[in-house]
């Protein structure tokens, strides 16, 4: 099903429960999108965003809307205005249920409301509600949020704007009444009609006392405007618009994004708990002893075969599981978990040693991968995993690539936190409309890294700077200390030092008495049998004062999240307490604003509003049409129909899930003379024959044979083969630098000089 952004106009036709019938008469309200509006500013390694969205009542009565909105895991959304016809209604941080109790009143007695919490099931999806917008009225709903942006593994600076909302996969497991509760808060389900166009703008500005070598995106053509001293950058859509079918993105190359970052924020003099205090946010690239990587590891790759993964993320898990099983190191033990409605183990009877022989039979399931195991039921393969004990000796790690269309994220990440302690998880949230929640959450709970892919070229890199993340031995006994003056009165936020892995971007965030100097950070551990230990110098911090309080919101954030993995019945509280001090929402909590200053709308003490719901980014999958006059419909989570198609005027039917009758024929990837094709050549122990160089450069056997002496001809050929990665895909050095080690490691083995065979390949090279 395809994955669509924000709507136009919304019809929307309230269903029967009950019965499902698409087709019965009912009753239809319009409102329509007129515009919407962002504004993003980025300062180093934050974003703070502001979305507006501006609907009109065109009936002739009061409605109440609800909008479904996915946003990033990891924002801090604090604020929700609401304004209509000029007047603003600013909402409040409460405890849930009170807030949903004064709205819900608010609304029964005639006044306009607004309403903001998370999905009951995910964090990743916001609802916004507006209850009684007057007849004729122009709503702009305002929602304003924070977000953390890491140091990538090309060394960009990635900002993504979630625009699409899947369709997520609800196992049997969960409640009906969970379920409900999640995708239609206020009550029936419905069908969303689009029909009208409305207008996207968005502009983003980029500070923070980084040169900025160039700003780019992953899909969308950009307008940038760089200063004379490249200091800041105004970023515009261009004239071609934006079409909502995709995550809007936006990827930031500082000059040296690796530099230590430390910026302190100043509180709030008259505020309480955390946001009294001033914050400190640490950005830095702790270095690691080379000696930490280590070969007894124990990997399973667990793969996404669900029937959403269809297409460009198939084709691009297979080239990457084939990166992954040759960069494999001899040693280490390995399996591969397919996954979709069940689950298959490629050796059933658990992990295997990796030999010529274990990834041989890698191979063969390779080529027969397709997206054709139904649902996606991820819960019960990693269940399958922590059955077992890890074997003895060997770091087990799991490494998950999906499209995260998932509903159950609580579950899942509940049970990877409990087993935290014996296996890693290493997470790829593929596409657009990735559940962030489920990517990231999963890292967090299982102790290890996360990336999302929103093109899928990259793919590849980020899987492996991942892999070489898994290679590494886990950090322990990480101490933070600081050197203060006064002494005491530091508190880390969350408590819990955080994830390390060596050259990987960390944020930390620290609590800090307003009168107090920070001298010295330093991060030292045990990495295997080496220590490490990173000083970091006080006098680089940069106080700033910003009345947004944006990095106490982001401290904030981050503690929530650490308590929702912790998954303690006694946080529930302290969450309140911190959510209700910083504006910050969390599972517990919901902003509510009322207008008061208005003369109740149509106020009628006996009367039920039924409520209209919509999404506001829209999921993918349709429903049959019910009238001609609307040129697509969309449904909220109840039909399996068909395809959308917003430029046509008809809607294209499709597979209901059951099995078609005959499939479309399934073609293996064609790799070609690139460098999945080299890549594919690679024997198990690292090596490549003169054949295989023939093959991949073109050169005639007897020229190579002939060209140097060496002790081993297949060390030869691996080193010409090296030598051509370097000329030829040295922009790619990430993707094959493991499966690059390993054939050094073989040469080296043979008897022969590495550095004095590279040499004489790459003068073979140069001058054929």
């Amino acid at each position: 099903m395809a994955p669509w952004g924000l709507i136009g106009q919304a019809q929307v036709a309230v269903v029967s429960e009950e019965t499902y019938n698409w087709s019965r008469p009912c009753e239809v309200h319009v409102v329509t999108l007129k515009a919407v509006d962002i504004n993003v500013t980025v300062r180093g390694f934050v974003a703070r965003v502001e979305a507006s969205l501006t609907y009109h009542n065109a009936t002739t009565n009061a409605l109440e809307l609800e909008f479904r909105m996915p946003v990033d895991e990891g924002a801090a959304v604090y604020k929700f205005e609401a304004v209509i016809d000029g007047r603003k209604i600013s909402a409040k941080c409460m405890e849930k249920k009170k807030a949903e109790q004064i709205y819900k009143d608010a609304v029964q007695s005639g006044h306009t409301a607004v309403l903001a919490r998370e999905d009951a099931l995910t964090a990743d999806v916001f609802h916004l509600a507006l209850g009684n917008l007057p007849e004729g009225s122009q709503a702009e709903l305002q929602l304003s949020m924070m977000m953390e942006l890491k140091v990538k593994t090309d060394g960009a600076v990635s900002f993504t704007l979630p625009t699409v909302l899947n369709p997520r996969y609800c196992p049997l497991d969960i409640s009906p009444s969970q379920h409900t509760e999640s995708v239609a808060q206020t009550g029936n389900p419905e069908t969303v009609i689009v029909s009208e166009a409305y207008t996207f703008g968005i502009k983003a500005k980029v500070r923070g006392g980084h040169i900025i070598a160039r700003v780019t995106s992953h899909h969308d053509s950009l307008n940038v405007k760089l200063s004379d001293d490249s200091m800041s950058a105004e970023v515009t859509q261009d004239s071609g618009g934006f079409k909502p079918d995709h995550d809007w993105s936006m990827l930031i190359y500082y000059a040296n994004p690796y530099k230590t970052h430390i910026i302190r924020e100043s509180g709030e003099r008259a505020g309480t708990g955390l946001m009294k205090d001033d914050l400190v946010m640490v950005n830095l690239h702790p270095e690691f002893p080379e000696e930490s990587y280590s070969h007894r590891n124990e990997i399973l790759f667990v793969v996404d075969r669900s029937g959403s993964m269809e297409g460009d993320c198939i084709q691009s898990a297979c080239a990457t599981l084939l990166l992954f099983l040759k960069s494999l190191p001899t040693g280490c033990y390995f399996n591969v978990i397919s996954f979709g409605s069940t689950y298959s183990l490629l050796f059933p009877d658990g992990s295997q040693e990796y030999t010529e022989e274990t990834l041989k039979k890698a191979l063969e399931l390779h080529g027969t991968i397709k997206a054709d195991m139904g649902g996606t039921e991820i819960l019960q393969p990693i269940k399958h995993v922590y059955s077992t004990p890890p074997k003895p000796g060997y770091a087990r790690q799991i490494i998950l690539l999906t499209d995260g269309q998932v509903f159950n994220v609580d579950q899942v990440k509940e049970l990877v936190s409990c087993h935290a302690h014996e296996t890693r998880v290493f997470a790829v949230g593929i596409g657009n409309g990735a559940s962030t929640a489920l990517v990231y959450g999963l890292a967090r709970a299982g102790r290890g890294r996360a990336e999302m892919v929103y093109q899928q070229d990259k793919l590849q890199l980020k899987v492996m700077g991942l892999v070489r993340s898994m290679l590494q031995e886990s950090a322990q006994d990480v101490k933070i200390s600081f050197e203060v003056d006064p002494p005491g009165g530091i508190k880390l936020i969350p408590k819990n030092p955080p994830i390390i892995f060596g050259g990987q971007h960390l944020i930390m965030y620290v609590r800090v008495p307003t009168s107090t100097e920070v001298k010295n950070i330093t991060v030292s551990g045990i990495v295997g049998c080496a220590e490490f230990k990173n000083c970091y110098n006080g006098s680089d911090i940069v106080t700033i004062h910003d009345e947004e309080k944006t990095l106490h919101r982001l401290a904030a954030r981050a503690q929530i999240n650490e308590w929702q993995i912790a998954n303690e019945e006694d946080v529930a509280e302290d969450m309140i307490t911190l959510s209700l001090a910083t504006g910050v929402v969390c599972r517990w909590t919901a902003l509510v604003g009322v207008d008061l200053d208005m003369k109740p709308v149509g106020h009628n003490p006996e009367a039920q509003v039924e409520p209209t719901v919509f999404d506001s980014f829209v999921d993918g999958a349709t429903c049959e049409r019910m009238t001609t006059e609307f040129t697509s419909m969309v449904s909220r989570d109840l039909c399996l129909g068909a395809s959308l198609n917003f430029e046509a005027d008809t809607v294209d039917e499709v597979d209901t899930g059951k099995e078609a009758e005959s499939e479309k024929e399934h073609y293996p990837v064609d790799y070609g003379k690139n460098l999945m094709a080299v890549v594919s050549l690679q024997k198990f122990d690292g090596s490549w024959t003169l054949e295989d160089v023939v093959k991949v450069t073109s050169l005639p056997h007897s020229l190579l044979a002939g060209a140097t002496t060496y002790k081993n001809e297949t060390s030869w050929a691996t080193s010409v083969v090296l030598a051509f990665l370097e000329m030829k895909y040295s922009a790619e050095k990430d993707e094959w630098g493991l499966l690059a080690n390993k054939a050094r490691m073989f040469i080296a083995r043979c008897g022969d000089d590495v550095e004095v065979l590279m040499e004489a390949a790459r003068k073979v090279l140069a001058e054929n």
